[in-house]
């Protein structure tokens, strides 16, 4: 059962501008003129020309396409779902502002695990809900969400959503497709699941494969940043049953994905051979990475993602390198949150295999 913010719940929204594609749908023929959009007119001597070119100048001028159509025909088939299962926005983030805002009410609970990813809590505390963590299930030299923890505080604080980054951010661990079965099964029916799946294309074994299709009272969001380079674009997609992204895409802001993103997501969407190439040369570079760090003694944690997170004995050791490294030039990631500041997060990049990046993340002084 889809349970929606109140104010949402038995109220519809109308876009007042639903773009030219959907005109064009119901008209059942081409716009010819686009003279009622207040689009400015076609500059020959645009500054833009110089920097993105004449093509990505006319598409700097033009209003984009509000549903992004395009983009998610491509990203159904994909994905092995409808049209209607898919909606794009400015990134995973504003996709989890969008999902929070469709189902929190000021007051409601949301769940999450303490030290994942932090732009849940920041998007959470700024619709008015309140936050509860559990702690990361921490065994066999591993580190992970817990999710009968979760599952459980879903119950105990009838929570209105739950937070699931998989694979997780920072600690880079995965769940495997009959985990998340399972922990959509435990929660409560009406408990949304906002499953943040990020980095799920670095899983490219076929025992890795995430489940298939749309989970019930599911949010699942997916990035064009990481395994197709878009990350300065701004471009990521959820996939959910057609009720909760028909309700999306009434309260999204509609002209918020632009035409120069949506004409790069096509681009790297219709060329897969680009994001495998991709895929591959970055887990290949993560695995030298996590072997060079290993070698010079340091804790690895397992990893899923297209980076490595390096466990230090306690935060000030973390700190104390990350610091030595900023005053080098050199920007590596500490999580804010008390529960994982002992870690540095170091992204899978050429640059990290310097000897001196590689020396300075082992220093003991």
């Amino acid at each position: 059962m889809t349970r929606f913010a109140r104010h949402l719940e038995h109220h519809p929204i109308v876009n007042p501008f639903p773009g030219i594609v959907k005109l064009e749908a119901a008209l059942g023929h081409p716009v010819r003129a686009r003279i009622g959009s207040n689009e400015s007119m076609p500059q020959p001597a645009s500054p833009l020309l110089q920097l993105i070119g004449a093509a990505g100048a006319e598409l700097a001028r033009l209003y984009p396409d509000p549903y992004a159509h395009a983009l998610r025909t491509r990203a159904a088939a994909l994905n092995g779902v409808a049209a209607e299962e898919v909606v794009f926005d400015t990134g995973a983030d504003s996709l989890i502002l969008l999902t929070l805002r469709l189902f929190c009410n000021v007051g409601d609970t949301v769940v999450s695990t303490a030290g994942t990813y932090p732009t849940l809590r920041y998007f959470a505390e700024g619709v008015g809900a309140q936050v509860v963590e559990v702690d990361y299930a921490r065994h066999d030299g591993l580190v992970a969400p817990d999710l009968a923890a979760l599952a459980e505080a879903a119950h105990r604080h009838r929570a209105a959503l739950v937070y699931l980054a998989n694979p997780d951010n920072p600690s880079g661990h995965y769940h495997r497709a009959e985990a998340i079965e399972r922990l959509r099964a435990a929660l409560p029916a009406d408990c949304v699941l906002l499953l943040d799946e990020a980095y799920v294309d670095f899983c490219v074994d076929e025992a890795d494969a995430p489940p298939a299709g749309v989970l019930p009272n599911t949010v699942r969001l997916r990035t064009l940043s990481k395994a197709y380079a878009l990350a300065g674009l701004r471009v990521g997609y959820a996939i959910a049953t057609a009720d909760i992204v028909a309700k999306a895409d009434q309260i999204r802001p509609q002209y918020a994905l632009s035409a120069i993103a949506q004409a790069a997501a096509q681009a790297v969407l219709d060329e897969p051979d680009y994001a495998r190439r991709l895929i591959a040369d970055t887990l290949a570079l993560r695995s030298q990475l996590a072997e060079a760090l290993r070698e010079r003694g340091l804790t690895v944690l397992p990893s899923r993602t297209n980076f490595v997170a390096i466990a230090y004995p306690d935060a000030a050791m973390a700190e104390h390198i990350q610091r030595a490294l900023l005053a080098d030039g050199v920007a590596v990631h500490r999580p804010p949150h008390p529960a994982m500041n002992q870690l540095l997060r170091v992204t899978a990049h050429p640059q990290a295999l310097d000897a001196a990046v590689l020396d300075a993340l082992a220093a003991r002084d």
